[in-house]
């Protein structure tokens, strides 16, 4: 029988690594054919060039497609949008695959969606129904939704408001987060590896700190950096700083990140990019995570580690007990560090926290999906259900 070719579609390092568990399964499938497109900031030296980690992990390489505008600001984050759709276009013609399978809420996924749909093409769209209150996230994971055909929400929350959107309930499937399929599953790096590759004395305690800009304002990312790590440099924490990905002010943070790291060497270590292995490595052995990455509410309580969110980018999205929210305000996220760390009613809370995004089975599920769903033309007929 002739296998089907799954085409997935990665731009950035994080969703790469998110996505690397379900292409290694149908790397092993003898129904499914791998294809690979890369994209957005993979591509970019100033965010780490990544691509190369694809490679590294043992995945073929199909296209590159090179997307992103100079810039930081939301007209180069439009113009790339439309640089996207008319290259994923070109790429999927020649590629012809049977289903293009993609994740999130990035710009440069948008593009891929509104090239396979409308040429013609299934797309099977993971982590699609999740809320955020913040940026054009909300914006863009909705809209994929509704220009997709395959659903794999990771919780029931996210698939139902899925369903609400008008959605065939058919081909909605729960799967979980792949996050906790390399968590459960995987071997993680050794702690002694780890602090050296990353510049960690030897049983050093440190947090980690992820700040992306919020796309719809950028003006303030800076600002907003700059309050986040006034306020570890006053608890005298280490940090290990992760360059934040390339919505409109993330050079901005950049830069803030640069001149904090010269100026407090001794206290700020900072990387462009970190491998996904690694980074759940490092979340094993953190004291706290500071900042508003998704990763600090969906892959953190695995660890029952810590998590000071600041700001509303992860506003709405369904989080453990681990999460403690604040402000942009130096004082207050000075307070919730210290509860976080001292509070003995809150560490010992740590110990009972559950991760809501599943049990580290999802690429299964969603290759099994891929494999075995009913390709005809009804699939991809839309008609609102309400």
């Amino acid at each position: 029988m002739k296998r089907r070719k799954i085409c997935v579609i990665t731009g950035t390092r994080a969703e790469f690594g998110l996505l690397l568990p379900v292409m290694k399964k149908i790397q092993g499938s003898d129904l499914l054919e791998l294809q690979v497109i890369v994209t957005g900031m993979h591509l970019l030296p100033e965010y780490g060039k990544t691509v190369s980690e694809i490679s590294r992990n043992g995945i073929s390489i199909d296209a590159c497609i090179p997307m992103t505008v100079a810039g930081d600001d939301n007209t180069a984050m439009s113009l790339s949008i439309g640089l996207g759709i008319i290259s994923f276009t070109s790429i999927l013609k020649k590629l012809d695959p049977d289903i293009v399978l993609i994740l999130g809420d990035r710009f440069e996924i948008f593009s891929a969606a509104v090239a396979a749909s409308f040429g013609g093409y299934l797309v099977a769209h993971l982590s699609g129904g999740d809320t955020l209150q913040a940026g054009y996230d909300e914006y863009v994971r909705h809209a994929i939704t509704k220009i997709s055909h395959i659903h794999f929400p990771s919780t029931e929350q996210s698939a139902k408001r899925i369903i609400k959107m008008g959605e065939n309930p058919k081909n909605v499937f729960v799967v979980g987060s792949t996050a906790l399929d390399t968590i459960f599953h995987q071997k993680l790096p050794l702690k002694k590896k780890l602090f050296e590759k990353y510049g960690l004395a030897r049983d050093q305690e440190f947090a980690i700190v992820i700040q992306h800009p919020i796309s719809t304002e950028p003006d303030f990312a800076d600002q907003q950096m700059r309050i986040t790590l006034d306020s570890l440099i006053e608890l005298g924490l280490k940090i290990l700083v992760i360059y934040p990905n390339n919505d409109p002010g993330g050079m901005k943070i950049i830069n803030v990140i640069d001149q904090y790291r010269q100026n407090f060497p001794r206290q700020i270590i900072a990387h462009k990019n970190i491998p996904f292995e690694d980074y759940l490595g490092l979340l094993k052995f953190a004291s706290v995570i500071i900042g508003n990455s998704s990763s600090g509410i969906i892959e953190s309580s695995s660890f029952h580690l810590p998590v000071v969110n600041v700001g509303d980018r992860q506003k709405g999205r369904e989080r453990s007990t681990n999460v403690v929210d604040t402000p942009y305000d130096k004082e207050k996220i000075k307070q919730a560090i210290n509860y976080v760390l001292q509070n003995k009613e809150f560490k010992n809370s740590l110990l009972k926290c559950t991760n809501p995004y599943g049990d580290g089975n999802a690429s299964q599920r969603i290759v099994d999906i891929l494999s075995h769903i009913s390709i005809t033309p009804d699939i991809f007929k839309k008609k609102i259900t309400y």
